[in-house]
């Protein structure tokens, strides 16, 4: 008999094959981006990549609602920059890869006006249209005092608007005094007065202010003055 030769089992490992590191594809996405969004950028022109609010710089005024005056200021600067997501311009990375199509349809016609986004540029902001914006915000806040500056800054072929704002401090109502009653009118209001939405001690504010006429105003027209004008 012939002896059996004895199989042996080896394990087979499967190869590795290289592959790249998620980190590394996304350092070298991140990289391609910021060379790709000035790409189309004409001369002499910067590409506008947002606006940065500084409330108080000076630290002794510190003051308690910093971060939602920040947030709040930052929302109303116009214009906005490129939308991105995870710092990539995507939207604008498709317009500059197709560019302005010069027919009114096709696919590159489609891409760049469906998906794509025109690079938003520092020259579109309106610095003094911003700064009465967020300054009439701060007072209608009841930072009565409040001043806002602005200025750009430009780094390569990107730039930034940065508003500078000085809050002062913010006003509280002291006493709230209705009209002596003289008249129809100043009846009425003087009865509901219960109803003011305006309280002592609280931060002064423009949009309470309105809803406060406009509570006086449906207390009068429900006592039939219909044509009273809440400007009045």
């Amino acid at each position: 008999m012939k002896a059996r030769k004895k199989e042996e089992n080896y394990d087979k490992k499967p190869q590795m094959k290289p592959q790249i590191r998620p980190i590394f594809f996304l350092l070298a996405c991140f990289i391609w981006a910021g060379c790709s969004t000035t790409k189309r950028i004409p001369e002499g022109q910067f590409l506008y990549t947002g606006a940065e609010v500084i409330i108080n710089p000076d630290s002794a005024k510190k003051i308690a609602d910093e971060k939602t005056v920040k947030t709040d200021l930052q929302s109303k600067t116009r214009p906005k920059p490129n939308k991105s997501i995870l710092g990539i311009k995507y939207k604008l990375l498709l317009y500059n890869i197709y560019g302005k199509p010069k027919k009114s349809k096709g696919f590159k016609h489609w891409v760049s006006t469906k998906f794509g986004e025109a690079p938003v540029l520092l020259s579109e902001v309106k610095l003094k249209n911003n700064e009465a914006v967020l300054g009439s915000y701060l007072i209608s806040q009841g930072y009565l005092q409040g001043v806002v500056t602005g200025e750009t800054v430009i780094k390569g072929k990107k730039g930034k608007a940065v508003y500078t704002a000085i809050t002062g401090q913010r006003y509280k109502l002291n006493t709230i005094t209705f009209p002596v009653d003289t008249g129809n009118l100043t009846n009425i209001i003087g009865k509901n007065k219960e109803k003011t939405l305006l309280k002592p001690g609280s931060f002064y504010d423009l949009d309470v202010f309105k809803k406060e006429r406009e509570r006086i105003d449906n207390d009068l027209k429900e006592q039939g003055y219909f044509y009273f004008s809440p400007d009045f």
